[in-house]
């Protein structure tokens, strides 16, 4: 029978491993964040960045609300050099990985998380649309008409082909990682 001092140190210890982990998984993505790289020839102004794959491994393995958490602090330094897209990284992101989470949780199977991500992306895809459509007319001198007709040729493409990037690297990431936290019991929720 354990004492105790020893659960307490145990569940410490799991709470400042989670804690730890996190901060290292929010620097991961806000570094991430910052590299832009354009994926969709038709509108070379639409950058993806990799950090939202951190923030989705981080949700998968410690819930969503500490990927949200993840998700929402390695945006909030990018808003002072981009106040409109980087509330709409924020949004998107979360759209994306807290479904994720929400479905692992209930299957913590290779099917759950190709489920729970391809919902997550959906969302994403739709939520990006339709920030895009309130967004984009404040702080540029595009009609919601123009953005409107901007959706499937451009908007939709973009979108669907992020959210692909990012399953796809989830996926292969996410095995990986859990194996790497689930013998220390910080995989686990």
């Amino acid at each position: 029978m354990s004492s105790p001092t020893r659960a307490t140190e145990r569940t410490s210890h799991v709470n400042t491993g989670k804690i730890a982990l996190t901060a290292l998984f929010t620097a991961a993505s806000l570094i991430l964040s910052f590299i832009q790289i354009p994926i969709f020839p038709a509108a070379p102004w639409l950058m993806y960045d990799p950090s939202g794959i951190v923030c989705l491994i981080a949700a998968l393995a410690f819930g969503p609300k500490l990927g949200a958490a993840v998700a929402i602090i390695s945006w909030l330094p990018r808003v002072f050099l981009d106040p409109f897209g980087a509330p709409m990284g924020m949004v998107s992101t979360c759209a994306l990985i807290i479904p994720a989470a929400l479905i692992y949780a209930r299957r913590r199977t290779r099917a759950g998380s190709i489920a729970g991500m391809v919902v997550g992306a959906v969302l994403s895809v739709i939520v990006s649309c339709a920030l895009n459509l309130v967004v984009t007319p404040l702080y540029t001198a595009v009609t919601v008409a123009d953005v409107a007709a901007m959706i499937l040729p451009i908007l939709l493409p973009f979108n669907a082909l992020k959210m692909v990037i990012n399953v796809v690297a989830g996926q292969a990431l996410l095995a990986p990682c859990m194996a790497v936290l689930a013998p220390e019991g910080l995989g686990s929720r």
